[in-house]
């Protein structure tokens, strides 16, 4: 007889940015490309709004590991885009690409204006949440983010 343990997860939502190598772990570990240090100084200095997901072990030490994370930042007027929409595969059923992208919309949508765009890059599950919120295929995909939304 096999017997299995359940072990419980206790997940930390926080509104900040992981630090710059807990990116770099999650971006390699979910197979994103590697960002250079000049992206991810431009990222912190114009990011508008982070929102990074920990594990929290529970160990003697209470080491904590970064799972998921998203960004909000305006490169240019009239135009956000979120990047960064991370979850590790070993994470991704436990619904949360789901409440990062509902604290990410959250944002969004209270600082956003009439014609504005916010973009993202999504595939799978994640592209059908971001469709629920309203974001459609982008025409130029290729050269860019696969999903749009225009708020009107």
């Amino acid at each position: 007889m096999d017997i299995k343990t359940i072990m419980s997860i206790e997940f930390e939502l926080v509104e900040t940015a992981p630090l710059f190598h807990e990116l770099l772990n999650l971006r390699g570990a979910a197979g994103h490309p590697a960002i250079g240090v000049e992206q991810a100084d431009q990222r912190q200095t114009q990011a508008l709004y982070w929102v990074t997901v920990r594990l929290k072990d529970k160990t003697e030490n209470e080491r904590v590991n970064v799972v998921a994370t998203a960004c909000v930042y305006g490169d240019r007027p009239r135009h956000l885009a979120i990047e960064d929409f991370i979850v590790l595969p070993e994470y991704q059923h436990y619904g949360l690409a789901k409440i990062i992208l509902e604290r990410v919309m959250a944002f969004v949508d209270e600082h956003v204006n009439t014609g504005t765009c916010v973009s993202i890059n999504a595939y799978g599950e994640d592209e059908r949440l971001c469709t629920e919120h309203g974001f459609v295929h982008s025409h130029c995909a290729n050269l860019g983010p696969n999903l749009l939304k225009v708020y009107s």
